[in-house]
């Protein structure tokens, strides 16, 4: 509709109002007249939400032209269910827009530069408009507006997070001063753990640190969005470790892979962004492929290959969750799914009120999953045997209830087994619509054999349906195939 002329907005937001006008008379059991009356009111009243939100649209981009900045703005819409007399239908509910925030606040800092908030008092006084005539609303009947800060992966996790949250509860100040009701107003610190571009270029670090807003009809919408964007698998294009360098090919005989330049953890000095070789390029035969460079103790052979690449298969083949909402604007083509091995952990804060510094009120449960009660999983993999848990995983947005632990005893079927210790771990989930992946890291990759893992679970029957474990192995990444089972 941001893009529409005023008549089709009209057109389509009637449309909708018309269906629901129509509906209401139907439940009150009006005569023909009531009908046409009912369907000439939500006409308008539909031709009145569409023009407003694009109108909405349309005045943040003209601020964003005049003021130089980089932002995105699009309707946001959520499916509306059918009824005995309607079709199910999208409707424009609020707005998205996520603006990139570079300029706007010093180095490390939540404190907005003297342009920076100038431009974000722009922005928030557009906000804060009224719908033309409308009367006076009590607090509870206004809209509701997140604010949500993110950063790029360099750094801690933790940094990241506390301070992408301060400057979102920044920001939210602005919109208070522009003179939106503080309990109309919430605030997020993401961090790192969402973004939109390759953490590998400085254009994608760039494109990472960014303030995005999102303005709903009401509070019901505000937590079926917060719900829709955690644990969201969209969010795995990119993985969050500072990838910055491959090793080069290497002259041996025969060879029978085809090179593919992929990202890594190691640090160096003018990276350049990792390209993926054309399928039709051809590889000498004198030429291996470069493996994926990975740090850490290793010492355990699982019996596994070579990382080539950092794609996931597993992390591909899950179906993405269906959300209620869906975005009407610039469509950004699918990007293949990174596996462990080019992640960190992920950490993003609560959703506070501006007013009191408290979490929304998601009216979360402890209901688990099937199988993942907070038992351990393990399986042989190489004549080792490894043991992963307790997973522990809500139905509430897949989240981790439990901090998990990796232990492993080498050689197990011999006198020679040695068991290891339990090494910390930390778990991140994503969920789709029928599968789990449970994502799981070693805290201290110096001790721990294994880096990290990635087993995708049915969230249905409560079973591993497959896995994949990451390990060093002479200064590269090596993976190997399993499937755990619940002990």
């Amino acid at each position: 509709m941001g893009q529409s002329s005023g008549t089709s907005a009209c057109v389509a937001g009637g449309a909708v109002g018309a269906v629901l006008g129509v509906a209401v008379a139907a439940l009150s059991k009006g005569d023909a007249n009531a009908y046409a009356k009912g369907a000439l009111i939500g006409a308008g009243a539909g031709c009145g939400v569409a023009l407003l939100y694009r109108d909405r649209v349309q005045k943040l981009q003209a601020v964003a032209k005049e003021e130089g900045l980089v932002m995105q703005v699009n309707e946001l819409n959520a499916n509306v269910a059918a009824t005995p007399t309607a079709a199910p239908s999208m409707q424009a509910v609020g707005v998205e827009a996520q603006v990139q925030s570079s300029e706007m606040f010093a180095v490390g800092s939540a404190e907005l530069t003297p342009d920076g908030r100038r431009k974000l008092t722009r922005l928030a006084a557009t906000l804060a408009d009224k719908q033309p005539g409308s009367a006076p609303q009590t607090p509870k009947a206004l809209k509701k507006i997140l604010v949500v800060g993110h950063t790029d992966a360099t750094g801690a996790a933790e940094f990241n997070q506390k301070l992408s949250e301060q400057r979102a509860r920044a920001v939210g100040q602005i919109l208070a001063d522009a003179g939106i009701a503080r309990q109309d107003i919430y605030y997020q610190g993401a961090g790192a753990s969402r973004p939109l571009a390759s953490n590998a270029t400085e254009q994608g670090r760039t494109e990472n640190r960014r303030v995005e807003f999102v303005e709903v009809d009401n509070e019901k919408l505000l937590v079926e969005r917060v719900r829709s964007e955690r644990s969201n698998a969209k969010y795995l294009a990119h993985g969050t470790a500072p990838v910055t360098s491959v090793k080069p090919a290497v002259a041996k005989a025969p060879a029978t892979k085809k090179p593919v330049i992929v990202a890594s953890k190691k640090p160096a000095v003018d990276a350049q962004e990792p390209v993926a070789q054309a399928p039709e390029t051809k590889t000498p035969a004198s030429i291996t492929s470069p493996a994926v460079p990975l740090d850490g103790k290793g010492g355990v052979d699982f019996g596994g290959s070579a990382v080539t690449t950092t794609r996931s298969v597993l992390a591909m083949g899950i179906t993405p969750k269906s959300s209620p909402f869906a975005l009407i604007g610039t469509a950004n083509a699918a990007a293949p799914l990174s596996s462990c091995v080019a992640d960190l952990p992920r950490i993003e804060g609560q959703v506070k009120s501006l007013a009191d510094d408290k979490p929304l009120n998601e009216f979360a449960t402890n209901e688990f999953f099937p199988g993942l009660t907070g038992k351990p999983w393990a399986t042989a993999v190489n004549g080792h045997s490894v043991t992963v848990g307790p997973i522990a995983v809500l139905r509430d947005d897949a989240k981790v209830a439990q901090a998990p632990k990796m232990q492993f005893i080498t050689d197990y079927a011999t006198p020679q087994k040695k068991q290891s210790q339990a090494f910390a771990s930390v778990a991140n989930t994503y969920e789709g619509e029928t599968q789990i992946l449970y994502r799981v890291f070693a805290v201290d990759q110096n001790k721990s054999p294994v880096t990290c893992m990635d087993i995708v679970f049915d969230k249905r029957a409560g079973s591993a349906v497959a896995g994949e474990i990451y390990y060093p192995k002479q200064g590269d990444a090596y993976v190997a195939q399993f499937t755990p089972k619940r002990r």
